[in-house]
């Protein structure tokens, strides 16, 4: 009986795929295949955004599924079987035109063993390549490359023609030194825990996108941050950057201008910090137009450092390496400052007194932090810039 109807099914597959003089695509022999063998087919990219699908029936979204696949480890290995809310899902990779793409069958009623799926899935192949098929273009890689390259007007087409337009952009991200299938997995996991809808792409070693809510649901702020950070510097990223607050293209080509510009610097400024908000993103970016203009504003702010240039060259140094690590690191907690420094809390108390000593005044008012923070932070970006 089942070899009977394995036959059944891929011959009658064969019949509509192959039918050129019935069908005038692969898109319309391709349906009335998983129409008359009841399963459903999806094709993906690399980034797994859908590019062709076909569904016949719907007890589960295409989203669902594709958070499923991804957290079921389906971007490496053959042919992998993963159930979605009770729907066996088979996923395995195919090649068009020299390209990766992931190909998602779906048994409407657990008819049809693994290896019968394999030998569709195999069929499937060939047909594209005797249609000469070529899926259409990524719109949602488009979109999110529009807005990382600044390109509002594209975007603007891109979100609608994505359908993307009912929903808004609450944050953008940018996720570097993270293999690109552990940072997917987390980014799914961020959707499932939060409901929230997460477009994303890799490109080159960064994995970057936008976090999508429908308009009522767009409060979502601090909270939704620490978590999304949480799950990516647990996966094992070096470095996250999310910017929540945009409500609109604009804010977030905008958001994503100050990522581009600040990133190769963050590391620098910060050194024990991985995930950046938009402050500190802020704060870097005015420090970098500071250092590059130069001129008088740069020496006001390098000037409130000179008198640990003048307390002699190592104890100098001393000092003002534990006022860095103290306000720029520590968020000024002694004994968060006496960690990062492997120093004895008692010891960083020492240093800070002659700090304050030294300074004339007391470091945590309200009024002298921020021209600290700026002071601080364009002293470690003219030590990399004397250093290149």
């Amino acid at each position: 009986m089942t070899e009977t109807f394995s036959n059944n099914l891929i011959n009658n597959t064969i019949y509509h795929l192959l039918n050129f003089e019935k069908y005038g695509s692969f898109q319309a022999a391709a349906r009335e295949a998983a129409i008359n063998n009841n399963f459903q087919m999806v094709l993906l990219t690399e980034d797994f955004n859908p590019v062709f699908t076909v569904e016949t029936r719907h007890k589960t979204t295409v989203e669902e599924a594709v958070r499923r696949g991804i957290q079921g480890g389906v971007g490496s290995g053959p042919l992998k079987m993963i159930n979605v809310e009770g729907v066996l899902t088979y996923w395995g990779p195919v090649m068009i035109n020299g390209t990766k793409y992931f190909l998602l069958l779906v048994d409407n009623e657990d008819s049809y063993s693994k290896e019968e799926i394999m030998r569709l899935a195999e069929i499937i192949e060939l047909a594209m390549g005797m249609w000469k098929y070529s899926p259409v273009r990524d719109i949602t890689a488009e979109f999110l490359k529009a807005l990382r390259r600044g390109n509002r007007s594209l975007a603007y087409t891109l979100k609608e023609e994505g359908g993307y337009d009912k929903d808004e952009i609450v944050a953008v991200f940018a996720v570097g030194g993270l293999e690109k299938e552990a940072a997917f997995k987390a980014v799914s996991q961020y959707e499932v825990d939060t409901g929230l809808r997460v477009l994303k792409i890799a490109e080159g070693n960064e994995v970057y996108g936008v976090v999508l809510a429908p308009p009522k649901n767009t409060s979502h702020t601090q909270i939704i941050r620490c978590v999304f950070c949480e799950m990516l510097e647990a996966a094992g990223a070096e470095e996250v950057f999310y910017i929540n607050g945009t409500d609109s293209i604009e804010s977030a080509t905008d958001a994503y201008q100050m990522i581009n510009e600040a990133w190769p610097f963050m590391q620098y400024i910060f050194p024990h910090k991985k995930s950046f908000t938009k402050f500190e993103l802020a704060l870097a970016g005015n420090c970098i137009n500071i250092s590059l203009k130069g001129g008088v504003i740069k020496k006001y702010y390098m000037d409130l450092l000179t008198p640990f240039r003048k307390a002699g060259d190592n104890k100098g140094r001393q000092l003002l390496d534990t006022l860095e690590t103290f306000v720029l690191d520590a968020g000024m907690k002694t004994s968060v400052t006496a960690k990062l420094m492997s120093l004895h809390a008692n010891t960083i108390q020492y240093r800070l007194k002659k700090i304050r000593d030294i300074l004339g005044i007391d470091i945590t008012e309200a009024t002298v932090i921020p021209g600290l923070i700026v002071a601080l932070a364009l002293e470690r970006i003219e030590k990399i810039v004397k250093a290149l």
